[in-house]
């Protein structure tokens, strides 16, 4: 785990990241929204385990979250969902109906306590209301992100995640042309179905994710970033369709990959 920092008055992030070496790093969030009824989005990964607790800890007490908005089900977002629901006894699981059946397959989802949702649905937490959104790249059909109306924050989900040169706490503060490539690099390997779309139909989801104007964007993937970035960063998604597809490495290059990581993190 890195340590947690703010983005905003009323946002905490808890970060850590994935080394990829020969690659870079992939930044992967989870945040506290300090709303009225404080809300968990995501749960981090599992090999944090007590870092994650630990983190959370840090910046509410998890008896005093009252939501869990689990933007999908896949294990980096998952990790400590169980433990999680284990310190707050009052937390609701808001998630995709779908996410919250197939994650019965490994733990006990307690479903008197799930508030399914899809997009255009409204939470209300309190002080504020989440309006639930679909993110224009996924890899992971349940993704539902939100926008908190009362902030401007956009909740992104794993759009505009991308692979960065190294771990910052501002995505303003990579350089323009690195964070271009990584996310195009990103968004190739994470949403490879988007070479199938029609180019037109893409164009208008982008065209819908520009009409909310977000003050914040706050990716699973991408260190905090400014809203006013959202155009720049539509204009490298909208050019995902037509780059080249990200390639997987082989046996050899994986094992030349995982000896890379086992020597920086033994």
């Amino acid at each position: 785990m890195d340590a947690p920092y703010r983005a905003g008055t009323d946002v905490h992030v808890l970060p850590t990241h994935l080394p990829l070496p020969g690659i870079g790093v992939l930044p992967i969030n989870a945040y506290v929204l300090h709303a009225e009824e404080p809300v968990l989005v995501d749960t981090g990964l599992g090999s944090d385990g007590d870092e994650f607790v630990e983190a959370l800890t840090s910046v509410v007490d998890p008896a005093a979250l009252r939501w869990v908005w689990l933007t999908h089900d896949d294990a980096d977002h998952t990790g400590n969902i169980q433990r999680v629901f284990e310190l707050a006894p009052n937390a609701r699981l808001v998630t995709h109906a779908f996410s919250a059946l197939r994650m019965s397959s490994w733990w006990p989802v307690p479903f008197d306590r799930v508030h399914a949702i899809r997009p255009g649905d409204r939470v209300a937490v309190g002080d504020r209301t989440l309006r639930a959104v679909a993110p224009p790249l996924y890899d992971n059909p349940m993704s539902t992100g939100f926008l908190d109306e009362a902030t401007g924050a956009l909740f992104s989900v794993d759009s505009f995640g991308a692979l960065l040169p190294e771990i910052t706490e501002d995505a303003g503060q990579v350089p323009a042309d690195a964070l271009a490539g990584g996310m195009q690099a990103w968004a190739t390997s994470d949403s490879p179905w988007s070479a199938l779309v029609d180019r037109s139909l893409f164009a208008e989801v982008l065209e819908g994710v520009r009409r909310l104007q977000p003050a914040t964007i706050l990716s699973s993937h991408l260190p905090a970033a400014s809203g006013t970035s959202l155009d720049r960063f539509l204009e490298v998604i909208a050019t995902v369709p037509d780059a080249e597809p990200a390639v997987s490495p082989d046996h050899v290059e994986f094992n030349h990959m995982i000896a890379a990581m086992l020597a920086g993190h033994p």
